[in-house]
């Protein structure tokens, strides 16, 4: 089944910083917007509308929902530091349920929920990373998240599953992996240029650089487009995605940097994935590809290094 085109798009966490993105891109692409947020977002597109309100209130999200053609659900606990682990699972698993539960009772037909990298459990919490059963990582991958994060995101797409197996209503679960926002630019180039050195913050970053063992990335924008991309991707029941930058951060190889975490490597790996960048992300990418016609446009590692002449130095390929 493919996204009904033009109807009213409810963003849910519209005033965060994901959440700005994507509202920018989809009015650019010629759909209407209702933000919904505690915060009242800096600035609305001309045809935006905004309902200040928590996703764990059902009642205002169900009324949020009203003459909705799709919701992109962005509004959580945004890392591992975005609360108590209660307060992780509850904003990240029983909102996406109350808003999923919301878009049921308004009959809106298609969900997109901001999911995580963090499923696959090697993020956050490196004394529980387990070696991934194949590289690069797909999304038949064994979700097994250690952190109260990870294991909130991977409930939510579980609800959405639940969802979806209903037959009327159709849920997207993008699985981003760190977002690399303008303000933590200094932060993640400190530790990209001096990884040895690095202990931070130390560049003004609010908190030391993510992006797991690895150090993957991915640019806002790019995150953004694959949420309008997904308003009318053809497809049907559940399905999650993988989005990465297509090189890490890490000095270091990618499969260099596995082996050397755990010891080897998986005995499944697609080398042709590396062979022509060895600095390909452990995430596979190739189902947005093929799914949903997306692809990034940005790589910080030819900005940070400017190993690629043809790179720009805000990160555009």
């Amino acid at each position: 089944m493919s996204g009904r085109g033009g109807g009213r798009v409810l963003i849910t966490g519209g005033a965060g910083l994901l959440g700005a993105h994507v509202v920018t891109a989809v009015s650019r692409a010629g759909r209407a917007t209702r933000t919904l947020d505690m915060r009242v977002p800096a600035s609305d597109p001309p045809d935006g509308e905004h309902v200040t309100a928590s996703i764990l209130d059902l009642d205002a999200v169900t009324g949020a929902c009203a003459d909705i053609d799709a919701v992109l659900h962005i509004a959580a606990a945004a890392n591992i530091g975005g609360g108590t682990p209660r307060d992780i699972v509850e904003r990240n698993a029983l909102g996406s349920w109350t808003v999923l539960e919301a878009a049921w009772r308004a009959g809106v037909r298609r969900v997109v929920l901001c999911s995580s990298d963090s499923v696959l459990g090697n993020t956050v919490w490196p004394d529980y990373f387990r070696m991934p059963e194949r590289l690069p990582v797909d999304e038949g991958h064994e979700a097994r998240p250690t952190d109260p994060y990870g294991l909130s995101k991977l409930m939510a797409e579980q609800a959405g599953r639940a969802f979806a197996a209903r037959g009327r209503m159709e849920v997207l679960a993008l699985r981003p992996v760190f977002i690399l926002f303008p303000s933590m630019m200094g932060e993640v180039r400190a530790r990209a240029l001096d990884p040895d050195g690095y202990r931070g913050p130390s560049a003004g970053g609010h908190a030391p650089a993510g992006g797991g063992l690895c150090w993957h990335h991915i640019d806002p924008r790019d995150v953004a487009d694959a949420f309008v991309r997904a308003l009318d991707a053809p497809y049907g029941g559940f399905e999650a995605f993988y989005l990465s930058a297509p090189s890490t951060l890490h000095p270091t190889p990618t499969l260099d940097r596995v082996a050397g975490r755990f010891g080897g490597l998986p005995d499944a790996v697609d080398r042709a994935w590396f062979a022509d960048n060895p600095h390909a992300p452990m995430f596979d990418t190739r189902r947005a590809r093929d799914r949903l016609g997306w692809r990034a446009r940005h790589d910080h590692r030819t900005a940070f290094f400017m190993s690629n002449p043809g790179g720009s130095r805000d990160g555009t390929l």
